[in-house]
């Protein structure tokens, strides 16, 4: 009785934690059909109404070279992705593999410059993709002085005023991190270098890459990057009419982080996302007014990591509280071999059974939070999937239903029948709003969801909302989109 009393409480407490984040103005997009493949350190830009996406990188496929494009969720068109290009045709030419590259648009034109092509040199190419032609053109390459410009990590965008690119930081192939500032003159096709970046003095940002880059009229702002040192969480602003720089200081802020996403807002510069540290991305949201950072949204990754963790101990606690059993007419217990383990000769209980794998885990428990590496962190994940299954094998069906009810797969098994049957979930829960069953669908949406931590991902704005689409965590990158409304209460 004592045992079940545990178990039930370890339920209850588990289920609660479960439904404490429900954020109203985000919502998390389901597109329809097949997506396309997971990456971070792609580029993404919007052009009527449409999201285009060029590359990136995934840690098993490599460097992409496919161009997709998805309609606006706020668009009546149905919500699924198009391969624009894979290979090129003979007589037409395509940038083909490119990760930590940048795109702008303007007019009826994107414009992509610099990136990776492969896993160890930048380039300094310009890609120009006409969008009512649906071509690629190879663009005039970045060769200032008779050197190319190969660079990647860096940021851009759009100074609409003047018709030119901007193009600041990054990592250059020949001199390492800088906090150059390139022009790219979209009508003349001209590049130039208005600023050189190449010494760390105070009055200016130090060499870096990976910063978050936005423009507002005449004035560039920068916050945050990394070098090989360490990462920043400084925030600079560039007249680019004077040319000077100026560092701004306020009492809070972001902290220090890469691969950031800095944002046009209808009240100001809005900060989403990041890396702090490694393992510790973020997914806390920033707003930037009247000289001060506002957080409108906390980072949840570390009580996701958190809780993670809760389900585990709570796990261990039930097994702990079982009685081993017996199958019936035999002095030993039943053997359940992992495809990577050994067997042992064994009379009266096996190397991994459930008791040892208790053990085990009670001894790691304290060290859960200390875990730097993603070797040990994999070790410790395969441990409790080891865990797990020997567990249910030993469990009956009673205590397996109880156990499944607090089981994150099971939550997930749970949203997929949501979706097919448009329930609502009662309490303050998140809502699943799905086109099945209608005849003209346009997309399905998890209201109240927003996107988990994560850097290397894209993020646009497109009227009143912003679309985050993608990004990495842990050496595991994402195709997932989420749209924030700034309008939603």
């Amino acid at each position: 009785m004592k045992g079940k009393k545990l178990l039930d409480d370890d339920e209850d407490f588990l289920r609660s934690k479960s439904q404490i984040d429900v954020f109203p103005k985000w919502q998390e997009l389901k597109p329809l059909g097949k997506n396309i493949h997971r990456r971070s350190y792609h580029s993404c830009v919007g052009h009527e109404n449409y999201l285009y996406v060029y590359g990136g990188y995934e840690t098993n496929e490599g460097i992409l070279s496919d161009f997709c494009r998805i309609p606006s969720p706020v668009s009546q068109k149905s919500f699924c992705w198009t391969i624009l290009t894979k290979k090129a045709p003979a007589d037409k030419s395509i940038p083909g593999p490119l990760r930590n590259h940048t795109a702008i648009v303007h007019q009826n034109k994107m414009y992509m410059f610099g990136g990776k092509e492969n896993l160890m040199s930048p380039t300094a190419k310009l890609w120009i993709y006409n969008f009512q032609e649906e071509v690629f053109i190879e663009g005039k390459e970045c060769i200032i002085d008779g050197k190319k410009m190969a660079v990647e990590g860096h940021s851009s965008c759009l100074w609409n005023e003047q018709q030119q690119m901007i193009v600041f930081g990054g990592f250059y192939s020949d001199t390492g991190y800088r906090s150059s500032i390139l022009f790219y003159d979209l009508q003349n096709e001209v590049w130039t270098m208005i600023f050189k970046g190449d010494n760390n003095q105070a009055q200016f940002p130090k060499g870096r890459a990976e910063a978050g880059v936005t423009l507002i009229g005449n004035t560039l702002y920068v916050y945050g990057g990394c070098n090989y040192e360490s990462r920043f969480g400084d925030f600079w602003k560039f007249d680019l009419e004077n040319r000077q720089w100026g560092q701004i200081i306020t009492e809070k802020s972001p902290g220090t982080r890469s691969s950031t996403s800095l944002l046009i807002h209808p009240q100001g510069i809005m900060l989403f996302g990041g890396i702090h540290d490694i393992t510790h991305e973020k997914n806390d949201l920033w707003l930037y007014k009247g000289n001060e950072w506002i957080q409108l949204e906390e980072d949840t990754s570390r009580r996701q990591v958190a809780d993670e963790m809760l389900n585990d101990s709570a796990f261990d606690k039930a097994s702990q509280a079982r009685p081993q059993k017996k199958e019936k007419g035999r002095n030993e217990p039943r053997s359940f071999l992992m495809l990577d383990e050994e067997p042992k000769n064994s009379i009266h209980q096996r190397r991994n059974s459930v008791k040892n794998l208790d053990q085990k885990q009670n001894t790691d428990t304290n060290n859960n939070f200390q875990l730097n590496s993603m070797d040990e962190l994999k070790k410790k994940r395969l441990q409790q999937k080891k865990n797990q299954m020997l567990a249910e094998f030993e469990m009956n069906e009673e205590e397996k239903s109880k156990f499944r009810s607090s089981s994150p797969t099971t939550d997930q098994i749970k949203n997929s029948i949501n979706m097919i049957t448009n329930q609502e979930k009662q309490g303050g829960q998140r809502k699943i709003q799905s086109p099945t069953g209608k005849k003209n669908a346009i997309q399905a949406s998890l209201n109240g969801k927003k996107p988990c931590a994560r850097d290397g991902h894209s993020a646009i704005v497109m009227g009143d909302i912003m679309i985050v689409f993608g990004g990495d965590r842990n050496l595991m990158s994402f195709n997932d989109i989420y749209m924030y409304s700034f309008n939603q209460k």
